[in-house]
């Protein structure tokens, strides 16, 4: 789905924001798992219908991928119903 060179990437965001706020890149990893947990579980049909978009590489999309791929859905107009 994505390059190396995307995910070391998405890795190095990963650790400027721990290296910013003081804090490890496992507790930055941490939190956005959670966050990332807590939107696959949002019964709202408009929300599970953008995470069905999102297509990673393994059995769960890994914080790289998600960066990567929210950074994707940033750059795309939004359409309102």
């Amino acid at each position: 789905m994505y390059t190396k060179k995307e995910l070391a990437y998405a890795a190095d965001i990963i650790r400027r924001i721990a290296r910013e706020n003081h804090v490890s890149e496992a507790q930055v990893r941490a939190d956005m798992l959670t966050a990332m947990t807590i939107g696959r579980a949002n019964k709202d049909p408009l929300i599970q219908a953008q995470w069905a978009e999102f297509h990673f590489a393994g059995a769960e999309p890994t914080v790289e991928e998600f960066i990567l791929w929210t950074a994707e859905k940033i750059k795309q107009p939004v359409i309102r119903h």
